[in-house]
């Protein structure tokens, strides 16, 4: 499992500083540092945050400190220019549930980068999307932590979407506020895994190091080079099943996906392809043992996959629908899809992405590596 989420940190780690042109070095890239207070709501979507817990009281408040260091220059390579000057770089985060025996004080590390929506004459408004591994829970334990059954290990997914506004207060201060949905989960690898789901209003202070990149000077790129391409992608994962999520069997998933792309505009592809998978999970034993393997553990799903090109990092999104499944029925129940992946030669990538159902339910992560076959527009 640390080997797992040793990968994750390395493609969060090149996610923050995903520059193709090796030669943009010798330009100035403009430092700054913000400090970050949230405050906001649990969702009420498991048993454990509405009461079922020590206290017996509901899990209402969470509240976090982050601290960033960002990076944004006025446009050296083409990706800075197609998003128009985004920032990018990483953070830590302290957050606080409010109940430290049984959630703790969990601490984030992750990758950042914030997409400029709107810039008026001083206020700027950016998306940003926060990706990254959050660690020191107290999960769940069946003796010293038994209703816990939102965190199942000692590591988690932290993913943080938020809409940004800064205005500048000073010649190197901004004052930013906004809002914030917030994840932690671990995708299945390791139950209970229920998850915490946060809505979040915040402050920011952001000290500008180095000045300001003038931002709004960055001009278009034009048309870049684009393609269609024919992905493959194989994948490897290990869960828990939702039935049996207090024993401590594991199930090895096994996938061969299969994708077109076509490139639409410089930032944006979509494509069309299936999902093979082959889960030992399928033909579990009633009491959660591995049960006889053959054609039942396979799977095939049908999926529409949006991409966004950020140089050599690509966000990942989908969705699909399973077309063969033993358990769920075929052409019944939708899936989803999340994650990063990150060109580390040529056309051979490294990523890994969160496979789910009914867009909150994690059922497994899929550590994979892909190769895909371009044709030029």
């Amino acid at each position: 499992m640390k080997i797992h989420f040793l990968v994750i940190s390395m493609v969060l780690f090149l996610s923050g500083h995903s520059q193709p042109e090796p030669e943009i070095s010798k330009y100035k890239n403009y430092l700054s540092i913000s400090a970050n207070y949230q405050y906001g709501d649990i969702l009420p979507t498991t048993d454990f945050a509405r009461g079922d817990n020590i206290s017996g009281k509901p899990l209402k408040q969470y509240q976090s400190f982050t601290i960033k260091m960002l990076w944004q220059n006025p446009g050296y390579a083409d990706w800075q220019k197609v998003y128009r000057g985004p920032y990018y770089g990483a953070g830590i985060t302290i957050s606080d549930f409010n109940d430290p025996v049984e959630v703790g004080n969990p601490i984030s590390l992750f990758g950042v980068l914030g997409i400029p929506i709107i810039r008026w004459q001083k206020l700027e408004i950016y998306s940003e999307f926060q990706f990254g591994i959050a660690a020191n829970w107290k999960h769940y334990d069946p003796v010293s932590n038994p209703r816990n059954l939102v965190i199942g290990g000692g590591m988690t997914v932290h993913l943080n979407i938020g809409l940004n506004a800064f205005y500048p207060i000073s010649k190197n201060f901004d004052l930013g506020a906004g809002l914030n949905f917030i994840h932690f989960s671990n995708g299945g690898f390791e139950r209970p895994n229920h998850g915490f789901n946060i809505c979040a209003p915040f402050v920011e202070l952001k000290y500008h190091i180095a000045g300001r990149p003038d931002v709004r000077s960055v001009k278009s790129p034009g048309r870049l080079a684009r393609s269609n391409d024919l992905y493959f992608m194989v994948s490897y994962g290990d869960q828990q099943l939702p039935d049996h999520e207090l024993d401590t069997n594991y199930f090895a998933v096994a996938g061969l996906s299969v994708i077109y792309f076509t490139q639409f505009t410089n930032a944006f592809r979509l494509g069309y392809g299936a999902d093979m998978n082959y889960l030992l999970g399928l033909t579990a034993l009633p009491d959660g043992r591995i049960g006889p393997q053959g054609v039942k553990n396979l799977t095939l799903g049908l999926i529409l996959q949006p991409e966004f090109i950020i140089g050599k990092l690509t966000l990942v999104g989908g969705i699909g629908i399973y077309a063969v499944h033993q358990e769920f029925g075929n052409f019944r129940q939708p899936y989803q899809r999340l994650g990063v992946r990150y060109d580390i030669y040529k056309n051979i990538s490294l990523g890994v992405n969160i496979r789910g159902i009914k867009f909150y339910c994690a059922e497994f992560l899929e550590f994979n590596l892909g190769y895909k076959i371009k044709w030029m527009k």
